[in-house]
């Protein structure tokens, strides 16, 4: 028995030139939206008032990371400065000592994985290569 079309609101269908046929379940001229059809907003949009970084504001934001990166974090120093955290990690970036500290220490706790839960991370991370 041959199986049933799983929907019929077919709203139309067109030959093309090959001999083919196009069939669509969507219209082919959607009504048009007008801004009162929609919904209210949820809040107001305000735009992000960018004010420039002065080179001394730039030079203050370096030394706070580099005098103690643990505490001075990338999240930490967009706010104090209110810039956003790309704008951070361009202008200072970690320095190389903190960033082998922090590799050093992922090391020591993978090390002190056992077996099955290092199996169960390598396996989670091949799964997320094959997305």
């Amino acid at each position: 028995s041959a199986r049933k079309s799983l929907g019929t609101n077919v709203h139309f269908t067109e030959q093309l030139e090959d001999g083919s046929v196009f069939v669509s379940r969507v219209p082919k001229n959607l009504p048009e939206i007008t801004e009162a059809d929609l919904p209210p907003a949820l809040r107001e949009y305000k735009p992000a008032e960018r004010r420039p970084l002065t080179n001394e504001l730039k030079h203050a934001m370096t030394k706070l990371r580099n005098e103690d990166p643990a505490h001075w974090t990338v999240s930490k120093l967009a706010k104090k400065f209110e810039v956003p955290p790309q704008v951070v990690l361009m202008l200072a970036p970690c320095p190389k000592w903190r960033r082998e500290e922090i590799q050093g220490q992922a090391d020591r706790e993978w090390e002190a994985l056992g077996y099955k839960k290092r199996l169960i991370r390598i396996n989670r991370l091949r799964r997320r290569l094959l997305w």
